[in-house]
């Protein structure tokens, strides 16, 4: 029974029967938001410290209900080694994965580009859920810019060539691709220039 005890920590129950993040022992019922009526769960493993963040994280955007995963890490982890331990823990590598942080909509928020900051510094607290995305975070200074063709509602008019580009121009001021339409995100490499004859 004393090793239950010492091995053990109470998790508050949502209405839709998820286990939420654990409640620090030193906790009064105030501080752990407790209220008549709140179910609780007796859960294997301890509960975070003071020093310390309970987490949730998924891989991928699309996250269903009961498929993230729980960690426990220090609030002085820099993004980068939570970043390992979460890929560790999910049994993926490489280097081409970045967190972002769940928002308020359950969808993928900014992505944490600030890999040497620590957690507390980004002010993620626990009970938080990021996300392991794929893809690698351009370098400092470099943006990564969405780019979409774009295609007016009416009729093409006469289009005519620009120096053998891959991009034509039509009356009107649209431009448009010679080959198929894109709706993409690229990443701007070089500034290109266009002028109308």
């Amino acid at each position: 029974m004393k090793e239950l005890a010492e091995n053990s920590c109470l998790r508050p129950i949502d209405r839709k029967g998820k286990l939420l993040c654990p409640v620090p022992d030193s906790y009064t019922l105030k501080e752990a938001e407790l209220k008549p009526g709140s179910l609780l769960g007796l859960c294997p493993g301890k509960a975070p410290t003071s020093s310390q963040l309970f987490l949730f994280f998924a891989v991928g955007s699309d996250v269903q209900p009961g498929t993230e995963m729980e960690i426990i890490v220090e609030e002085t982890v820099s993004v980068r080694g939570c970043l390992k331990i979460m890929l560790e823990k999910s049994g993926l590598s490489g280097g081409t994965w970045h967190l972002r942080k769940m928002d308020w909509c359950f969808e993928a928020g900014e992505p944490l580009c600030e890999e040497d900051a620590t957690l507390k510094e980004l002010m993620i607290c626990s009970g938080d859920t990021l996300l392991l995305i794929e893809g690698k975070l351009p370098p400092l200074g470099f943006l990564k810019v969405p780019i979409w063709w774009y295609q007016p509602r009416g009729p093409w008019r006469h289009w005519h060539h620009q120096d053998q580009m891959d991009c034509t121009f039509a009356q009107g001021g649209n431009w448009r691709t010679n080959s198929t339409w894109f709706a993409n995100t690229a990443e701007l490499q070089q500034p290109a220039c266009h002028k109308e004859k």
